[in-house]
C-alpha cells in the first residue's frame, strides 16, 4: 500500500477509525449489560428474566442497525460520503453517552435504538468512501486493514471495562462520547472522492431504491448481499454478545470484579482470533475467489463454535478454542468490505452496501431475542443457546450459488 497518497492515507484512517469506535460503542453495553440488567431488574429477577432482556434490547439494536444502514446509505449517494460520516458519527456518540442516564430496560432499548442508526449508516457512508478513493488493485488489503477495527474495538472496549472496574456500569458509556472529535478531523481534512464529487445523485430514496430493484442484475445483487449480510453479521455478533455470560457460566462462586477482569480477558483472546481472520479473509478471497472464500468461512464456522462449547462452559477452553470460533465468524466480515461494493455501480453504490450489511440485520434482529429465550428453556444454559444461533452460517452456503464472482475484475461505474 505504499503507493497510496497522503490523502488517501487520510480516508482510510478515518474511515477505520470511525469503524474501530462504532464498534467499541457497540462492544460497551455487551460489557455493561449484567451489572445493568441486575441492577434495573434485581438480582433475583435477572436470573429469570435477564437474558431475555438483553436478547431484546440487541435485537432493537440490531433493527435500528438496519434502518441506519438503508437511510443514511441512500443519503450517502444523495448528500455525499464526507457530510454522512459526520453525522452518523455525532449520532452514536452522543447516544451512547446518554445511555448512561438510563433507568429502565425500556429506556435502555430505546436509547440503543437510536444509537444503532447511527453506527450503521456509518459503515455504508464509510465502505464507498473507501472504495472509491482507493485504487482497484489495493481495496483487498484496504478491506483487511479496516475490518482490524472488529478486533480493535471490542479491546478498547475491553480495557475501559478494565479500567473502570470499580466504577458503575454508567461510566462506560460516557467513554463511548470520545469518538465525536473524530469528527473534526473528517471536516477539515476529507474532501468528497472524485467518482462522486462530480454529480450527486439528484433521484428522490424512493428512486433510487426503484432503480436497484427494477433492474434484474442489480435486485439479485442486492439480494445476495442481503442474505451474505443476514448470516454474516448474525453470526459474527453470536459469541461477541453472549462472552459475558459465557465467562459468568464458566466461573460460578467467583467475585463480581473478579468476573468482570475474566471477560475484558476472555474479550481480548477471541479478538486475536478476528484480527488474524479480517487479514486472511481478503486474501484468501483475491487467491480462490468472493464465493469459495464465502463458503469456506460459512462451512467451519460452527464447527469451531461447537469444539469450544460442546460439553458446556469451561473458562480455560472458551480462552483457548474461542478465538478460532471468531477466526471464522468474524473475519468473514471483512469480505462484506470488498466484495458488497463491487456488485453496484456508483450512483447507488452506498444505497446497495447500506442494503446488503445493515438491512439484513432486520431479519437477524430476532435472534439474540430468540436466542435469549432458547437459553431460558435450557434451564438458562449460556453454552446450548450459543451453539443453536452458532448454526446460521449453514444457510449461507443456499445463498452462495446465485453469488457473481467479482474477482479481478474493476469496480463499477455508471
Amino acid at each position: 500500500m505504499n503507493s497510496l497518497s497522503r490523502l488517501q492515507w487520510t480516508i482510510l484512517l478515518v474511515a477505520w477509525l470511525g469503524w474501530v469506535f462504532d464498534i467499541m460503542d457497540t462492544a460497551l453495553f455487551n460489557f455493561a449489560k449484567v451489572p445493568m440488567m441486575t441492577e434495573m431488574l434485581g438480582a433475583v429477577r435477572y436470573k429469570l428474566e435477564g437474558p431475555r432482556w438483553e436478547g431484546q434490547i440487541q435485537t432493537w439494536f440490531l433493527v435500528g442497525w438496519a434502518l441506519g444502514g438503508l437511510i443514511f446509505g441512500i443519503l450517502a449517494d444523495r448528500w455525499g460520503r464526507t457530510r454522512t460520516l459526520i453525522v452518523t458519527i455525532l449520532m452514536y456518540c452522543g447516544l451512547t453517552g446518554l445511555t448512561a442516564l438510563c433507568r429502565t430496560p425500556e429506556q435502555v432499548m430505546v436509547a440503543r435504538f437510536f444509537t444503532a442508526l447511527g453506527i450503521g449508516g456509518e459503515w455504508a457512508a464509510g465502505a464507498a468512501l473507501v472504495a472509491e478513493s482507493l485504487p482497484d488493485g489495493l481495496r483487498a488489503r484496504a478491506a483487511s486493514f479496516l475490518q482490524t477495527a472488529a478486533a480493535i474495538g471490542p479491546v478498547l472496549a475491553a480495557l475501559a471495562n478494565i479500567g473502570l472496574a470499580g466504577s458503575s456500569w454508567r461510566m462506560l458509556f460516557l467513554v463511548g462520547i470520545a469518538p465525536a472529535f473524530l469528527c473534526v478531523l473528517i471536516r477539515t481534512k476529507v474532501p468528497e472522492p472524485e467518482r462522486t464529487a462530480r454529480k450527486s445523485n439528484p433521484e428522490s430514496p424512493l428512486a433510487m431504491l426503484s432503480e436497484l430493484f427494477g433492474n434484474k442484475e442489480l435486485r439479485r445483487n442486492a439480494i445476495v448481499a442481503m442474505g451474505i449480510g443476514v448470516v454474516g453479521v448474525t453470526g459474527a455478533g453470536v459469541v461477541p454478545f453472549w462472552i459475558p455470560n459465557l465467562v459468568k457460566e464458566a466461573s460460578h462462586g467467583m467475585a463480581e470484579i473478579a468476573i468482570r477482569h475474566r471477560t475484558s480477558n476472555a474479550t481480548m483472546a477471541i479478538h486475536v482470533g478476528t484480527l488474524l481472520g479480517v487479514f486472511a479473509f481478503p486474501l484468501l478471497a483475491e487467491r480462490i475467489g468472493r464465493k469459495r472464500a464465502f463458503g469456506l468461512f460459512f462451512a467451519l464456522s460452527p464447527v469451531a463454535t461447537a469444539l469450544a462449547l460442546y460439553g458446556g462452559t469451561d473458562y480455560n477452553r472458551l480462552l483457548l478454542l474461542l478465538p478460532f470460533a471468531t477466526f471464522l465468524s468474524i473475519g468473514v466480515s471483512a469480505g462484506f468490505v470488498l466484495y458488497f461494493p463491487e456488485l453496484f455501480p456508483s450512483r447507488l453504490r452506498a444505497t446497495g452496501a447500506g442494503l446488503g450489511y445493515n438491512v439484513g440485520r432486520i431479519f437477524s434482529a430476532p435472534i439474540p431475542w430468540l436466542t435469549g429465550l432458547v437459553i431460558a428453556s435450557l434451564n438458562g444454559s449460556i453454552a446450548a443457546g450459543v451453539l443453536i444461533a452458532g448454526c446460521i452460517y449453514l444457510f449461507g452456503l443456499l445463498v452462495l450459488p446465485f453469488a457473481p464472482e467479482t474477482r479481478g475484475k474493476p469496480l463499477r461505474a455508471d
